[in-house]
């Protein structure tokens, strides 16, 4: 900057420029100031440009660590949906089974008590011919009573 005041002072010296000394120093400083400021704002953009990488790097790894735990949650959400749909799978087919086991059971008990009414018809085809047959004999023996007595009563009066 010295360099620059005195190459100015020489050429106003020579009565070339027709600028001032002052007039330069003001301009010098002027744009001294310039450079100062924007030096200094570059430096904040680049300290804050670090900060706003800090910052995105933070949101980045809270981001990445809240996405992981969502996911863990939906896995774990998904592997107890598998287990519920595994336990109820489970249950359907024991409650099946055991409607199978019963309604076997109910099929055979239903064909023996029909083998029981068929037998029990039968046994009473039997007795109601039996009883029919003892009525015959009941009324066979009545007629031969009847006859004795008649031929008992005949003689009698003879």
């Amino acid at each position: 900057m010295m360099f620059a005041l005195v190459l100015a002072q020489a050429s106003a010296a020579e009565g070339g420029l027709g600028v001032s000394i002052a007039s330069l120093v003001s301009s010098l400083t002027a744009a001294g100031a310039a450079v100062v400021v924007t030096t200094y704002f570059l430096g904040f953009l680049k300290d804050h440009g670090n900060d706003h990488k800090l910052i995105i790097e933070q949101f980045r790894g809270y981001h990445l660590d809240s996405q992981r735990k969502f996911q863990d949650q939906i896995d774990r959400l998904a592997d107890r949906q598998e287990e519920s749909l595994s336990t109820f799978r489970a249950r359907v087919g024991r409650v099946t089974a055991t409607q199978n086991a019963m309604l076997s059971d109910a099929i055979q008990t239903m064909r023996s008590i029909e083998k029981t009414l068929e037998g029990s018809n039968t046994t009473i085809q039997g007795i109601e011919s039996t009883i029919e047959a003892l009525k015959k004999a009941i009324r066979a023996i009545d007629l031969v009573i009847a006859s004795a007595d008649q031929v008992t009563g005949e003689t009698r009066s003879s």
